[in-house]
Formats: C-alpha cells, sequence, structure tokens
C-alpha cells in the first residue's frame, strides 16, 4: 500500500514545544502508512537527524528574506506530498503555496504566540492570517484558549478552528523512586530538601525572572527550598547574571542548561513551576503532571486547563512572584498534600493527555482527505 506523504513545515527545528510535539508525532505515526518529511524555513544545525524522517531546509537566514512561497512551490511541485502541515505563523505561507500547486489536504495549526504579539497581531498579518485559513483545509490549535484567541483576532466563528491537544509519553515520564534517589544524590541534596524544577527555553515569554523574584522572597523563610532550571535560550546570560547579583539566589537557584534526560530531573524535583507569559500547550507542564508532580503555573494558554486549582496544584497570574513564592511555601510545608496533588495530576494526564491520544487524533486528521476521496471515487463508479 502506498505511503501518505506529509510534508511538515515549519520555521526551525529547535528545542521548542512546537518542534517536540512534532517529533513525537513523526517518531508515533505508522511508519507503514505514512512517510514524513519536515521542511524548515531556517537553516538545519549540521548534525540535525530525526530516525526515519527526510529533512529540507529552505536555509533562510533571516525572517525578513522575503516571500516563501516560490520556493515552497518548488518543493511541494517536486516532492508531490498528499498532505501539507505548517505550524505557526513563520510557515503559514505554505498554505498558499499548496493551494497554488494542488496539494490534496491542506493543514495549519497554531502552537502557541510569542511574546512580541501574545496581545494580538498587526492588522497586516490578521488579513494574511485569515485568508491562509480559509485557503486550508483544516485549522487546529492545541488549546482551547488558542483557538478561541484566533477567532476572536479574525472575526471568524471558533468552531471552524479545532483542537487537538498535544500528548505525553506517560511510559517515559513517570515517578521512578530509583531515578529520584540517584538523581538527587548526585545534586548533593539534604535528604529534607526541597527542590523546585522549571524546565523550559530561555525565552522573556517563559518569565524566568518572575520565579527569581520568588526564590528571594522564599530565600530568607525557608532555606530548604533550592530552585533549578533547566533549559536554554537567549535569555541564559540574563538569568545567569541576575543570579550572580543577588547573594539570596546564589545560595539557592541553580541553572542547569538544557538535558537529553529531563525525565530524569523532573524525578528530582518535588514541586513544578511554569510562569510563563504565555502558553500554547505546554509539553513540558504535561510531563511533570505525567511525573506526579504538583505544578504552579500562571493563569495563560492551557494552563488552567490541565491544572485543576486545588486538585492538581495552584494557578496564578502572570508576573505575580508573591503569588508563586505563596504557593510553593504552601507545598513545601505539606507533603500529603505534593502527594496528593501528584497522584492527581497523573491520572488527569493518563485520561486526557496521553500520547497514544494524540496520535490518534493525527491519524485521524491525515487521512480525512484519503477517506473523501475514497467516498468521492465510490460515487463516481456507482453513477
Amino acid at each position: 500500500m502506498k505511503r501518505l506523504r506529509i510534508i511538515h513545515v515549519l520555521y526551525r527545528m529547535g528545542a521548542g514545544g512546537t518542534e517536540l510535539a512534532l517529533r513525537r508525532v513523526v517518531a508515533g505515526l505508522d511508519p507503514e502508512r505514512f512517510e514524513n518529511i519536515i521542511c524548515t524555513v531556517a537553516p538545519l544545525s549540521e548534525d540535525q537527524e530525526i530516525p526515519g524522517t527526510r529533512l529540507i531546509s529552505l536555509a533562510r537566514k533571516s525572517r525578513r528574506t522575503g516571500s516563501l512561497v516560490a520556493d515552497l512551490s518548488r518543493l511541494f511541485l517536486r516532492e508531490k506530498p498528499e498532505v501539507v502541515h505548517s505550524r505557526n505563523w513563520g510557515a503559514i505561507e505554505a498554505v498558499v503555496a499548496a493551494k497554488l500547486t494542488g496539494v490534496p489536504r491542506i493543514i495549519h495549526s497554531e502552537h502557541g504566540r510569542d511574546i512580541t504579539t501574545m496581545h494580538g497581531d498587526p492588522w497586516r498579518r490578521r488579513i494574511f492570517r485569515r485568508f491562509c485559513y480559509a485557503a486550508a483545509d483544516q485549522i487546529f490549535a492545541v488549546s482551547p484558549e488558542l483557538s478561541e484567541h484566533y477567532a476572536t483576532q479574525l472575526g471568524i466563528n471558533a468552531k471552524k478552528i479545532a483542537v487537538i491537544p498535544n500528548g505525553v509519553d506517560t511510559a517515559r515520564f513517570r515517578f521512578d523512586t530509583t531515578r529520584r534517589a540517584t538523581m538527587r544524590s548526585r545534586l548533593g541534596l539534604h535528604e529534607d530538601a526541597i527542590l523546585v524544577g522549571t524546565v523550559g527555553r530561555l525565552d522573556p515569554v517563559k518569565d524566568h525572572a518572575t520565579l527569581l523574584r520568588a526564590a528571594e522572597q522564599l530565600a530568607t523563610r525557608d532555606p530548604r527550598i533550592h530552585v533549578v532550571i533547566l533549559g536554554d535560550g537567549p535569555e541564559a546570560e540574563i538569568l545567569q547574571t541576575r543570579v550572580e547579583r543577588s547573594a539570596a539566589l546564589r545560595s539557592c537557584v541553580h541553572l542547569a542548561g538544557e538535558s537529553s534526560r529531563p525525565e530524569d530531573w523532573l524525578n528530582a524535583f518535588d514541586i513544578f513551576v511554569l510562569p510563563s507569559l504565555s502558553e500554547g500547550m505546554s509539553n513540558t507542564l504535561l510531563e511533570a503532571m505525567a511525573t506526579k508532580l504538583p505544578c504552579v503555573v500562571t493563569r495563560v494558554g492551557a494552563n488552567p486547563d490541565l491544572v485543576v486549582e486545588d486538585h492538581t496544584g495552584f494557578v496564578v497570574e502572570a508576573r505575580d512572584a508573591s503569588g508563586i513564592a505563596e504557593r510553593i511555601r504552601l507545598l513545601a510545608s505539606d507533603p500529603r498534600l505534593r502527594a496528593s496533588f501528584g497522584r492527581s495530576a497523573r491520572e488527569r494526564v493518563e485520561k486526557n493527555f496521553s500520547l497514544n491520544h494524540m496520535l490518534e487524533n493525527y491519524t485521524r486528521l491525515y487521512t480525512a482527505g484519503e477517506t473523501q476521496h475514497r467516498l468521492a471515487h465510490a460515487a463516481l463508479s456507482r453513477a
């Protein structure tokens, strides 16, 4: 049986949530049914490789290098995909190129907002986005909040923007007492230490600065509490300087850099914090919940849809350092509450946000065009 050829288009293959979700999709789809090609706008790194997936790059080194439509059209004519799936604003021109070249099924999805447009897009961008949404066969977002956001921005019915949540590998991300003991021993933590952690790209939109302000408040009140920030990005040097200049932070905050095994770090944590100013649907939050961690998150994006207040964690307003500090202090002082929230978090992920559930949704998404084609062909045959 001929495999369905899908070209996934996105701006770059980095360490963000969009890229992580894409990696999970191409790794999880049935290789006997689907052929996956990833096309990036930005150059690929020399060592970039994804098993079983072909990588192509337009090698654009700047966002201000003109239209992508011609380059993408040539790619689609050469590769003849059955499906083109573009992600986020940086790749949305793939919708136009796919329409011009007669690609049978065109999909565009929204996975979040950057800090410059999290409150709204410029009017030219809104016009072009609305045009592309109309040209695509399917539009979806990873959370109800994101779907509502773009529907409101563009003046369209939110029902036209489907919701397909992210999913997490609950076999990889789970609580493991051996892994926890090993990691905490490696870190040299005292037995009663409370490790508060966050995982994510060090980007202004993730607002690690607010977490540092919360850590300063906690340093004088509970010396057991230590904070680990796992990740890398443009804010790394700024955050490191901030820590070094504060005696309180130097004693309790550790910038751990990027890790290929976040599941090890999550097992070392007692509490997970996500202080973002904007989110789509955070993969790292799902991973933390799957690891049975109580979570303190800001009221942005899908965070309130994932974290149920007083059941799996706490939700505070963005930039509320005192609110974050208070919830951390409460959880640090109550091990039974941490355990209860953690169990509930794991149950919620298993029920609603598993990787298998996400892959089933994507399989239906990509094969919908196939089904429609077969029905149309059968109708013509009967006529």
